[in-house]
């Protein structure tokens, strides 16, 4: 009897702790799925999991911010020099393909050991490509800076080299023409009259048009020391009282470039030697002389006027 008492007991002992332990459960169900907020006890290796999964979410976005600023940065330099704009290119790529990767991890829920792994890995090389991408970009923009003042440097030296060179070349070109003016003669007592010429050949000096032989142009060049000893070419222009200049191809008549550039028409054209002193020079001339008035008489060396005069006929 005693024995089966015991027995009973024991068995009521197991009923009991079985009843206790189904409660609970229900207790913890209820809690589970009628609670809001309510989250069961975690074990120390999923809070371990999860700090490190806060962790690298924190570094992961401390590199994306520092990327951002770096973005900014750089975009200012871009279209300024084809080297740079490649190297940021190909770094951007690089940068482009890393983020890539650590985003695909990042969004894998369950993450193993390897994965987490990983995804330090990447974001410590994110953070260090960041690094030696503004690092170098900053050492060429430095580099095209130094360089963009050594060529304004050489510009302005150019430019000051230049401006030299054309003074010199005004003032080479200013004494230059100040030569050649100097090889000019001067005409000096220059006299235009008609002339008739005697059957002893001397020449008697009239106005009249019906009586003169030819028309007589004298001057005397002066001396000059510029002007090297040598034949001299002069061209006289004589001017008709209705302006237009006494031409006749046949007898040495022709055009010159006047200083200006122009063209110029001439009546004859002599030569004579000089030899630095001042000498009496003479041109005749005795063709379409037949008009009443003022003509002129124009002579030229070189293109330039040297000396003028005009006289009357009656």
């Amino acid at each position: 009897m005693t024995e089966e008492k015991q027995s009973g007991n024991k068995t009521n002992k197991v009923l009991v702790v079985l009843c206790i332990l189904l409660g609970l459960g229900c207790i913890f169900f209820a809690l589970n799925t009628f609670v809001p907020g309510f989250q069961p006890v975690k074990s120390v290796e999923y809070v371990k999991l999860e700090d490190q999964k806060d962790e690298l979410n924190v570094e992961y976005q401390k590199v994306q911010a520092s990327l951002e600023n770096s973005k900014t940065q750089i975009e200012g330099l871009k279209g300024q020099n084809a080297e740079l704009d490649k190297l940021i290119a190909e770094r951007q790529a690089e940068v482009d393909n890393l983020n890539s990767q650590i985003q695909t991890l990042m969004k894998n829920k369950n993450k193993t050991d390897s994965d987490r792994a990983r995804l330090q890995e990447l974001i410590k090389k994110l953070q260090e490509e960041n690094t030696a991408y503004i690092a170098q970009i900053q050492q060429l923009a430095e580099e095209k800076k130094v360089l963009q003042e050594e060529n304004k440097k050489l510009t302005t030296d150019l430019t000051v080299e230049k401006e030299s060179n054309k003074k010199l070349s005004e003032s080479n070109n200013y004494l230059s023409g100040k030569f050649e003016m100097g090889k000019l003669l001067q005409t000096q007592n220059i006299f235009a009259t008609g002339v008739k010429t005697k059957s002893n050949g001397k020449e008697i000096e009239t106005n009249k048009v019906n009586r003169l032989d030819k028309i007589r142009v004298c001057f005397e060049t002066g001396d000059n020391k510029v002007l090297d000893p040598g034949p001299v070419d002069l061209y006289l222009r004589l001017i008709s009282p209705q302006g237009v200049t006494i031409v006749v191809e046949s007898m040495g008549s022709g055009i010159l470039k006047n200083s200006a550039g122009e063209d110029v028409q001439y009546t004859k054209s002599i030569q004579f030697d000089f030899n630095s002193k001042s000498k009496k020079i003479c041109i005749y001339w005795s063709q379409n002389v037949y008009t009443e008035g003022t003509y002129k008489a124009e002579v030229y060396q070189s293109g330039y006027k040297i000396g003028e005069t005009s006289f009357q006929l009656d």
